[in-house]
């Protein structure tokens, strides 16, 4: 027995979906050894850092790390992906 054709317009164009823009490379700081500074709990002594933002450089002392954001000793949340660029003091 033969299965029926199915009627289908040819696709001649790129098929734009979410996924192919929600997953598209995006550049981001590998924060590995800034995360390896804190505990299993996520807490830290005042690890004084230096980070680049989108909103600019601003010079801090971390003391929690969260799934997504860091905060710093004056409770600001630094989120992940605004980080640019860090560099920890010692």
């Amino acid at each position: 027995m033969e299965l029926p054709k199915v009627y289908a317009n040819p696709i001649d164009n790129e098929i734009i979906n979410n996924q192919k823009i929600f997953y598209e490379e995006e550049e981001h700081v590998d924060l590995l050894d800034l995360r390896k500074q804190f505990d299993e709990n996520g807490y830290v002594n005042r690890l004084p850092v230096i980070l680049s933002t989108k909103d600019g450089e601003k010079e801090c002392k971390l003391v929690l790390c969260k799934k997504d954001y860091f905060v710093t000793l004056d409770n600001e949340r630094i989120y992940f992906k605004d980080i640019l660029s860090y560099n920890i003091k010692k």
